[in-house]
Parts: structure tokens; C-alpha cells; sequence
């Protein structure tokens, strides 16, 4: 979604956000489950049940304790109670013969339902190594003025397969393909097929010569013709078109250069006759992603704007200078492998059966879309990390009303969005995105899904507001992290519709890291990268937060969808984007420490990866000024201050 309005912190919040009540009512993960039938009788959901009540009772006693005068207070405890009763009972049914048997087979299910966790995230990571392998061709324009780009490539193509190799555990294949004239004869193609043998790649780049030409313009379209023989293999296929001159034929090239008289020698078009749509649809056809690297953007930006009529998404990467033409390519690499691997778990985190919608980008007028009357579940922030890892979470409900497009606007991996207006008791309709789960089988459409949803969105929240504070006890201006406001809704007049609901982005959104270890090098975020790991070392290696995507606005990140890490495969099972240990350490393997994590006092991380390789992406990409000074309110501990400016 783009728009010219800026988010800020409060334009991501919900209006009326409810308070942790001082009588606590503590979520049922699994009551409505607990029966007195011995058969239905569900030991997980009653040792959660028992382990609420209990917390319950403590945290009312100890207020009673202070206000023994509060009547409201003396009848929830004495429900409490009650409920412990209720409990007893039913767990009289576990001390008889069929109560073991009944423990055993749970105890079974369980195990097997971890294994087959187990087994579904090895089989995904194997699936992202696997489509992460990626063939790069270099179409080059090797001509007398292009010696200084070859040069460079040779010299720093390691740090392209490098990279690839330790974010990617895949070995990258290369090609070239390099023209000069027709009247070149046969010096015309350079020809290298694809390989994974980088020193026999680099060695044969040291042996071309930039010669030939015998105009300005070139022939591209047997370059083009060239690449389209190429044993294009992989799931990646990057074509990198280097030039600084365009092709023959006048629809090429601008009108200044029309009656230049050593410009093109065939001013109609190629003299070979080749046709410039079925060499660039035969390319299009090996899914083939074209970027172009235009060294002389004046002369060659008419032949890529005709180009881009015929194969479409044709993007530019930017290059200041040859010695910075790897670093480019290798960013432009890591994005479209990232962006293969998030369709990927698309894939693996949807079933067959997914609700089908057309979608339309375009947003509802309001004034004639009907409004319903909607009840409003919400997760209440912990107070400590010790709820969260209990699993000891707070609900709080109320009512609403909602105003909904009729199709969404985009697909996520998990989700649809829809454009909407919602409003929380009598509050003003304000601007928000309904998201709804893509998966059709009811079970994944119950509130309990739903909720496995918004309490990792929750913990995500209270996350990012202890790593601030963490910040701004070492850092002066750090910048900040905040996750938007998220609720569940369920409408009233269809009981079996819910929506998590949450305030709208305007802004373009962005990923800047996954739940399997891939990191963005395009806009890389050391400030993102010491969250991820700071939530791991803060819970003691109990969880992680990852998939961080959302905005940054001014100084801050705005963020939303997380995903979470927990050493309990069995937590926010029915999510699935919880990747327990495994994920973790995917996310330690291409992990880089930089100054953020030095001065969060978090332990370095050892690797494979070699962080001189990795420094200009891993601590240049966020430009730091740092600095100790003496603050008189710290009583003259050191602060550092830290500006980051993301490249």
C-alpha cells in the first residue's frame, strides 16, 4: 500500500485500548474442552485450567489482602474456588484404570504431534536451501569502455558467491555472455556456460579483451539470442545486463543521436532480422528476473524503456562506479532469493483448502458499505516475561462496530487484508486493515487460532517495549521499535466470521528479516538484527521474535505480523510459523554482531560467517556516530550515543 502520509506511533495505535483490569479474567486456553466425561476429558486443557486458577486466586488474595473491603473481589475468589472444586472432581477420573490408559494415549498424541512437528520444519528448511540455489548470467557489453566493470567483477566476484554460500548453504552458478558488433565476425560472442566453478569463472573473465565496435551501437539482440541457449537450471535466474550503448535501429535510441554520422550503421533495426519480442519472450518464458545495469542512462534509456514493453518488470540497479558493481548485484541477489523463500513458506503454511478471493487494490466508498456491530477480544500486555512464558495471558472484551471492503487488497503467506473502518464503543470510525486467514478448513477458523495469532503479536509488543527501555538506558536517541495495536473481532450477526484487526500503514512496507534465517541486504537494519537476538538472550533462549516487516517512519519501526521462535513446538502450533530451536538457530547462522548487540551487552555470536566479507553490509549499511558523554541524571555512568541512517 503506498500513500505520501507518514505513520508515526500513534497512527498505528486503536482508540480505547483497554486496560489490565484490576479483576482478572484469565484466558481459557482449553476449558471449553474440560468435561466430566472420562472420554472427552482433555489433560493438557486441564492442566492450563489449573494453572490459571491458581495464578488467578494469588494475584486477587494479595490484592485482598490490601482492600478486604471489596465485595466484587471476595465473590471472584470465592468463583475460584469453586472452579478448583470442579477441577478436583474431574481429576478424580485420572486415578482409576482408564484414567492411566487415558493419560498414556494423550501422553502418545502428543509425542507424535511433535514429531510430525519436527519433521514438517525439516522438510521446510530443506525446501528453502533448495529454492534458494539461484543461476546469475552477466550479459555484458565488451566493447573498448567497458574494461574497468570486467575487471571489477573478476576481482570481486567471490564476494558474490561468498555471500550466497553463507547465507544460503548453496553454491551460486555463473554465466557470461559478452557482445561487441556484428562486423566484429566471429570475436562478436563471448560465450561461458553456467558453472559453479568460481576460479574457472574468474579465470576466464581475465582473459577477455574490451575491443571492437565499429559504432556506437551494439549487438544486443545476439547477446539476447545467446542467453536464451544458456542451461538455465535453477530456481533463481538472474539476468544482469551490463552496457553503456544501445542496440541498432532507430526505435532504440533518442532524438538526439538520430543524424549522428558514427552513431548506427543500420539505422532500420538489426541486420540479422532477428525479432526483439521473440528474444525477449523466450527469455521471459525461463522465468528469467532482467535487471539492467545502464552506464550511460542517456543513451541507453530508450532501448530499456522498449524492453520493458515487451518482457515488463525490467528493473535498474544502481552503480556509482565499477568497484561497487558486486556489492549491487549481491544485494539484488539476496532479495530475490528472500522473496523466493517467503513464497515458499506461503506455501508450506497453507493447506490445499484456501479461501479464494479476487483481489482489489482499489479501497470501498464507505458511505455505502454497511456497518456491523462486532465484539472485540483483546490481549492484554503481560506484566512480566514469566506470564508469557507460563502462558498466562489476559483477555478483555468489549464491542464495536466494523465497516469491511467485500474483497481483500492483499495475500500474505497466512492472511488476507481487506481495507476497513472500525470503531471500538462509541469512538469515531477510523481507518484500519482486517486480516482474515487464508486457510478454509473451520478448524484454523475457530477464535482459538485466532488467538494463538494475536498472542504472538502481543508478546512481540511487550518485546519491542522492553527492548526499548533497554535502549534508552545505553543509548541517547536510539531508535525505536513499536508493533501495532491488534485486536480480534467477531461479528455478531455471523458468529463464525473473525478478523484480527489492526490500525493501517500508509506507507510501503518492507521485510527486513524471516523465520528461517534469511536476512534483507538491500535495506539492512543492524537495529532489527540486535532485536531478533536480544529476545533470545533476554528470555534465556525460551523464544525469539523474527519475521520483522513493517516500516520505518522518522526514527522509529513501525512493525506488524511477527513470528515467534519457542523452544515448546507445541506453543502456536496452529500458526505455524513457530520453527522452535531450529529457527533459531537459522537466524544465529547468518547473524553478524554489530555495535548494537556489542553495547546491548549481548554475546557475540560465532559463525561460519566472515564478518570482513559481511562488514559492509552488516555495519556500514546503518551509519553510526558514537560518542560517551556524561549525564549527570545517569550519576556519570557513560551513555553512547548511536544515530542510525539505514543506506
Amino acid at each position: 500500500m503506498e500513500s505520501h502520509q507518514i505513520d508515526t506511533v500513534d497512527s498505528i495505535r486503536l482508540k480505547n485500548k483497554m486496560k489490565r483490569p484490576s479483576l482478572i479474567t484469565i484466558i481459557d486456553p482449553g476449558i471449553e474442552n474440560i468435561t466430566a466425561a472420562l472420554s472427552d476429558l482433555d489433560i493438557n486443557a486441564l492442566d492450563a485450567e489449573l494453572k490459571n486458577i491458581t495464578h488467578d486466586i494469588s494475584s486477587n488474595l494479595k490484592e485482598y489482602r490490601s482492600n478486604p473491603q471489596n465485595l466484587a473481589l471476595c465473590q471472584l475468589i470465592q468463583k475460584s474456588k469453586a472452579k478448583l472444586v470442579q477441577l478436583k472432581s474431574w481429576t478424580s477420573l485420572l486415578n482409576t484404570e482408564d484414567g492411566m490408559k487415558l493419560i498414556q494415549q494423550q501422553m502418545k498424541n502428543e509425542e507424535e504431534q511433535v514429531n510430525k512437528r519436527k519433521y514438517e520444519i525439516d522438510e521446510l528448511l530443506k525446501s528453502v536451501k533448495a529454492l534458494s540455489s539461484v543461476d546469475i548470467c552477466f550479459l555484458v557489453d565488451c566493447t573498448g569502455s567497458m574494461q574497468d566493470y570486467i575487471d571489477a567483477t573478476r576481482d570481486n566476484i567471490k564476494t558474490l558467491t561468498n555471500t550466497i554460500s553463507n547465507l544460503f548453504r548453496t553454491k551460486p552458478r555463473l554465466a557470461f555472455i559478452g557482445y561487441r558488433d556484428i562486423s566484429d565476425n566471429e570475436n562478436n560472442l563471448i560465450k561461458f556456460e553456467f558453472t559453479d566453478d568460481i576460479d574457472a569463472f574468474s579465470d576466464f573473465l581475465s582473459h577477455i579483451e574490451t575491443v571492437g565496435g565499429d559504432d556506437i551501437c551494439e549487438d544486443v539482440f545476439g547477446g539476447l539470442q545467446a542467453v536464451n541457449a544458456l542451461s538455465w537450471y535453477n530456481p533463481n535466474r538472474l539476468l544482469i545486463h551490463i552496457c553503456d550503448s544501445p542496440c541498432h535501429g532507430r526505435d532504440y535510441h533518442d532524438q538526439q543521436w538520430l543524424d549522428h554520422p558514427e552513431w548506427d550503421k543500420h539505422p532500420k533495426g538489426d541486420p540479422k532480422n532477428r525479432e526483439l519480442s521473440k528474444l525477449l519472450l523466450d527469455i521471459k518464458r525461463h522465468n528469467v528476473k532482467y535487471f539492467s545495469i545502464q552506464l550511460n542512462n542517456d543513451r541507453t534509456c530508450k532501448m530499456f524503456q522498449e524492453f520493458k514493453f515487451i518482457y515488463g518488470t525490467l528493473p535498474e540497479i544502481d552503480v556509482k562506479n565499477a568497484n561497487d558493481i558486486i556489492q549491487s548485484i549481491t544485494k539484488t541477489t539476496t532479495s530475490v532469493i528472500m522473496n523466493t523463500i517467503h513464497d515458499t513458506m506461503s506455501t508450506f503454511q497453507t493447506t490445499a483448502t484456501k479461501k479464494t478471493y479476487n483481489l482489489l487494490a482499489s479501497e470501498p466508498k464507505w458511505n455505502l458499505i454497511p456497518a456491523n456491530p462486532v465484539k472485540i477480544i483483546e490481549i492484554i500486555m503481560p506484566r512480566t516475561l514469566d506470564e508469557i512464558l507460563q502462558g498466562i495471558l489476559y483477555v478483555g472484551e468489549g464491542s464495536g462496530t466494523m465497516k469491511i471492503a467485500s474483497n481483500p487488497f492483499a495475500q500474505g503467506s497466512l492472511r488476507y487484508a481487506f481495507y476497513g473502518q472500525f470503531a471500538s464503543d462509541q469512538e469515531n470510525l477510523i481507518s484500519v486493515v482486517y486480516k482474515e486467514l487464508i486457510n478454509a478448513d473451520p478448524h484454523y477458523n475457530t477464535l482459538t487460532v485466532y488467538k494463538q495469532h494475536l498472542e504472538i503479536h502481543v508478546i512481540a509488543q511487550f518485546m519491542a517495549e522492553r527492548f526499548n527501555i533497554e535502549q534508552r538506558l545505553r543509548f541517547c536517541n536510539p531508535v525505536e521499535i513499536f508493533y501495532a495495536d491488534a485486536d480480534i473481532v467477531q461479528q455478531k450477526n455471523d458468529l463464525t466470521k473473525f478478523y484480527q484487526v489492526e490500525a493501517r500503514f500508509n506507507q510501503s512496507m518492507q521485510k527486513w528479516n524471516n523465520n528461517s534465517g534469511g536476512v534483507h541486504m538491500v535495506d539492512y537494519s543492524t537495529t532489527l538484527q540486535a532485536f531478533s537476538h536480544w529476545t533470545y538472550h533476554f528470555t534465556a533462549g525460551r523464544l525469539m521474535v523474527v519475521d520483522l516487516q513493517g516500516v520505518r517512519s522518522d526514527n522509529v519501526y513501525l512493525l506488524t505480523d511477527p513470528a515467534i521462535h519457542f523452544d515448546d513446538l507445541k506453543r502456536y502450533k496452529e500458526a505455524r510459523t513457530n520453527l522452535g530451536a531450529k529457527g533459531m538457530r537459522e537466524f544465529f547462522r547468518t547473524h553478524v554482531c554489530s555495535k548494537v548487540c556489542t553495547e546491548l551487552g549481548l554475546p557475540k555470536i560465532t559463525n561460519n560467517i566472515d564478518e570482513n566479507l559481511f562488514k559492509d553490509y552488516y555495519v556500514c549499511s546503518g551509519k553510526y556516530e558514537m560518542q560517551t558523554i556524561t549525564s549527570e541524571s545517569q550519576d556519570n555512568d557513560d551513555i553512547i550515543i548511536i544515530s542510525e541512517e539505514d543506506s
